[in-house]
């Protein structure tokens, strides 16, 4: 109900109030309505008379999930100078408990884990709308094993509590009859038949069809590898598998910008910067799934005083196949410009072929191989050169909930990297880093996040300029944020770099309105060549607190930093994404 205002008058919410609501604050609904009333980001939110009704039903269905089956909710608002005073009005009546859980037909999976995956609990609030909610984790559970054709029924009995009973019909294991390819277009099919990683007879799992549809997606011509089990007719445990196609366009050119990490020196954190790149791909030879491409990557720094830019052009061929064994596999050819600091900045100029091997874990976990072969050139000094050969193995564990807005999870990254010795070249050394990160959710928002990294060098040789920067460097947005870039701290004004570091950043994230979120955090930070050095009453520290704001080309960051041994000389830095 409400009093009716001309269609040419702009309505406004002052006020949104509940009566009747025992179990339930306003605060809390005011999360989740949309007819919300006025606060210091909006002073005048209009009024919509279509949102409040649905803003009513959302109420109901909150109260159901808290087991208040019988809830009624009213909604009416009033109008005064065109204002909108919104009133609910609750009668929430019995709250509903679990008392009792039983279930049948379940063989293949347990009790316990059924329980657990559809979210239910004894003794707390009937959640009717959560079940169903989760209803296809336990599909997802059957299909694992198996048990394609499975179904599974909720029943309850409401009385003054909820017995709850789950009736279950597995169903025969499901076999694989025949594959079909379709939508294949011109490429040679024996190449695709190579990455199907079940065969006819084998039980279906979905955990074996998320792998093919990856390996198949993992070749670069299909955009989409969908897997579609079909009932054999007259069968209740055989299916075909349909695979069914989208391919990328063959050739294409490729292009992208905005603000990203760019490893400007080895041994330094990417830094933050305005990059573009451009690309032309042939994602087939000779119909085979060979890619081949040529692209050019031009970042500039937005660190202080930090304003060369970074250019490197790659020329690449690409395959899942290495000497008939899938080892995804990339060889390029690559020049690109690095920084050096002398009495003034400088570029050199580095050449190489690079040849790394991949073995994919999962999405974003990897196992890589990575041999090298550059020459670095200095331009200020026409007659000297240096060749450098390694061999580096990584391996990488990423189990965070998502890549870029991380609330819980981990990362492990750890790297070794031989140069010389039976490879050849000018330089031999050895290298080892280590990365490890950690995400706890805080409430329902808000992230405590921690990073570890730990670098060491072996064999380092002095006699050398550092032309790659393999030494390990601090300081900048994306390390130590007290400090300034890359560290300089000699008298004329070059980064010194050193052959242990041990850094550890701790930041405390939460959102402050929609995209707008703020950070506290602490770096500590220590470099030396020296394993006496290492000391935990050597470590430096910073502190401060950074906004974060999602931008239409990424998210930006701008930190306030204080070094607590110096705390009158605050840095201000801006950078790309969360730290880490």
């Amino acid at each position: 109900m409400g009093v009716v205002c001309p269609q040419t008058d702009k309505i406004s919410i002052r006020t949104v109030t509940m009566t009747g609501n025992e179990s339930v604050s306003m605060n809390e609904v005011l999360y989740i309505i949309r007819q919300r009333p006025p606060n210091w980001f909006f002073r005048r939110p209009d009024f919509d008379s279509r949102l409040l009704k649905l803003d009513a039903l959302t109420l109901k269905s909150y109260y159901h999930s808290k087991g208040f089956l019988d809830v009624k909710v009213e909604e009416s608002f009033t109008f005064d100078n065109n204002l909108a005073d919104i009133v609910y009005k609750i009668e929430e009546g019995k709250q509903f408990f679990i008392s009792h859980i039983s279930l049948s037909g379940n063989t293949s999976i347990s009790d316990k884990k059924i329980i657990k995956l559809l979210g239910l609990t004894k003794h707390k609030p009937y959640n009717p709308v959560f079940i169903n909610d989760n209803l296809f984790a336990v599909e997802n559970a059957y299909h694992e094993v198996g048990k394609l054709f499975f179904t599974i029924k909720v029943l309850d009995e409401i009385s003054d509590s909820v017995r709850v009973k789950i009736v279950i019909t597995e169903g025969k294991d499901v076999r694989i009859k025949n594959t079909y390819l379709e939508k294949l277009g011109s490429i040679d099919s024996s190449m695709v038949w190579r990455e199907i990683t079940f065969k006819t007879g084998d039980i279906y799992s979905k955990k074996i069809m998320d792998k093919t549809s990856r390996h198949l997606r993992e070749m670069g011509v299909f955009s989409m590898a969908n897997m579609i089990p079909v009932k054999v007719i007259d069968s209740d445990s055989l299916v075909n598998m349909v695979i069914e196609f989208r391919r990328y366009k063959q050739r294409e050119w490729l292009s992208a910008g905005g603000y990203d990490p760019i490893r400007f020196a080895e041994g330094a954190e990417p830094l933050s910067a305005i990059s573009g790149t451009i690309e032309w791909r042939n994602r087939t030879f000779f119909n085979s799934p060979t890619q081949f491409s040529t692209k050019l990557l031009a970042a500039v720094p937005v660190e202080e005083e930090f304003v060369v830019p970074r250019l490197r052009y790659d020329v690449s061929f690409t395959s899942n196949w290495f000497l008939g064994i899938r080892f995804p596999t990339k060889l390029t050819a690559f020049y690109e410009t690095f920084i050096e600091y002398k009495d003034q900045i400088e570029t050199i100029e580095r050449i190489g072929i690079n040849l790394s091997q991949h073995i994919r874990f999962d999405k974003r976990s990897y196992f890589e191989t990575k041999s090298v072969w550059e020459s670095f050139s200095d331009r200020s000094v026409s007659n000297e050169n240096i060749e450098q050969r390694s061999f580096a193995i990584k391996i990488h564990i990423d189990k965070k909930d998502d890549p870029l807005f991380t609330r819980r999870g981990y990362l492990f990254s750890a790297i070794f990297k031989s140069a010389g010795y039976v490879l050849g070249g000018e330089r031999d050394y050895l290298k080892s880093d280590f990365t490890f990160q950690s995400y706890t959710p805080i409430g329902k928002k808000s992230v405590f996040a921690v990073r570890l990294k730990a670098g060491r060098l072996w064999g380092w040789n002095n006699e050398f300029n550092d032309y790659s920067y393999e030494k390990f460097y601090l300081g900048g947005s994306t390390s130590m944020r007290g400090w300034e870039v890359l560290r300089f701290i000699e008298s004329n004004g070059n980064p010194v770099g050193k052959i242990i570091r041990f850094m550890t950043n701790i930041e405390y994230r939460f959102p402050v309105y929609k995209s707008v979120g703020l950070t506290l955090f602490t770096d500590g930070g220590l470099l030396t060549d020296h394993t006496r050095n290492i000391s935990h009453e050597l470590i430096k520290w910073d502190s401060g607190f950074g906004l974060t704001v999602q931008t239409p080309i990424g998210r930006a960051r701008l930190d306030f930093a204080f070094p607590m041994y110096q705390p009158e000389s605050p840095q201000i830095q801006l950078g790309v994404q969360n730290l880490f």
